[in-house]
């Protein structure tokens, strides 16, 4: 039994989206239901179905097919958040294509990418298959423009990949071949980019610059590792109650919609875990809560982010888990016991 099989990709993995429809379509993060709280935390994991939700919605709204090629400007590796000037950091292309091949696996979980050689061609790969109907085309055309992208900001502007295979149903060719400026197929199994394995070769040409290397806090490195794959039941659950508490107090209904399954079937499946609802969005909330504590949130703020109706709520449901209040649990942090 496949129980719930969900992908996750991060906010600021998709955020150069929402600024791009923002600042080409008039489009704003409040048009696409997204709640500001969730703008805040570029770390934080959004479920697929989500994900997908939003990029049909911005298609409606754009009444564009095609609008993520209006929104190549943004859709480029240095644009994320905390992973952007680390991708450059290295001797050469093939460095950078081997960093951003595993270090999106923190980004996007359930997908991959990799490089396939046929010959003298370099296939750039990326599988996900987690996105369904007009959304497939939408996340791939994304994956691959952020793919030319990187190309052209080593080896030029003017370079054009050989050919470029696109997933998801076929929409206007003749525009995507005039924009990639090469054969385009659409509806193939994976997304690929193709280039001619001279270009891995360094050259004086090369318009390659370092930039500074990764540097985040403890609290921010933990939150970036940490992403369930799919097959993860438990840890997706996690952050699939996580995720929901932005919307307001997480309920069955909510992960229900996001799992694309009944609310029965959810608590069936649940029940047949032994796992109880109620009691994993209290360990949820409780955990996150210290997360937010030991980032210096203040108790207040903490209690709404975490979609209680009032902070008495929180300080109640909080002792409740752990034994202490709060208050006393920073006043922990701030002064630890002394050996």
């Amino acid at each position: 039994m496949k129980d719930f099989n969900i992908s996750f990709i991060r906010l600021n993995f998709i955020k150069p989206i929402i600024d791009g429809l923002k600042a080409e379509y008039g489009i704003s993060s409040q048009d696409l239901g997204i709640p500001d709280k969730l703008l805040e935390e570029p770390l934080s994991l959004v479920p697929q179905t989500m994900c997908n939700h939003w990029l049909e919605l911005a298609e409606r709204l754009s009444e564009d097919p095609l609008f993520m090629l209006k929104l190549s400007p943004y859709l480029r590796f240095e644009n994320i958040q905390h992973f952007n000037n680390w991708v450059y950091y290295t001797p050469d292309l093939a460095i950078t294509f081997r960093r951003i091949n595993y270090g999106t696996s923190c980004l996007q979980s359930g997908c991959t990418f990799h490089g396939l050689q046929s010959g003298h061609i370099i296939k750039w790969c990326y599988l996900n298959p987690f996105v369904h109907k007009q959304g497939r085309l939408h996340d791939s055309v994304r994956v691959a423009l952020m793919m030319v992208n990187m190309l052209r900001h080593y080896l030029g502007d003017k370079f054009v990949p050989l050919q470029v295979n696109l997933t998801g149903p076929t929409r206007d060719k003749p525009r995507l071949e005039a924009f990639f400026g090469c054969k385009v197929n659409v509806g193939t199994a994976q997304t690929e980019v193709w280039l001619n394995n001279s270009v891995i070769a360094p050259n004086n040409e090369s318009q390659w610059q370092k930039q500074a290397p990764l540097r985040l806090n403890d609290a921010q490195l933990d939150e970036l590792v940490n992403i369930p794959q799919p097959h993860d039941m438990a840890k997706s659950l996690y952050s699939l109650i996580n995720f929901s508490r932005y919307y307001g107090r997480p309920s069955v209904a909510f992960l229900a919609d996001c799992l694309d399954m009944s609310r029965q079937q959810l608590q069936r499946r649940l029940l047949a875990h032994g796992w109880n609802f109620s009691s994993m969005t209290s360990y949820v909330l409780c955990n996150e809560a210290i997360q937010y504590l030991f980032k210096g949130y203040q108790i207040e703020d903490i209690s709404e982010r975490l979609a209680y109706s009032n902070q008495q709520s929180f300080c109640r449901a909080f002792k409740r888990l752990r034994g202490i209040t709060p208050h006393q649990y920073l006043q922990s942090l701030n002064n630890p016991p002394v050996n």
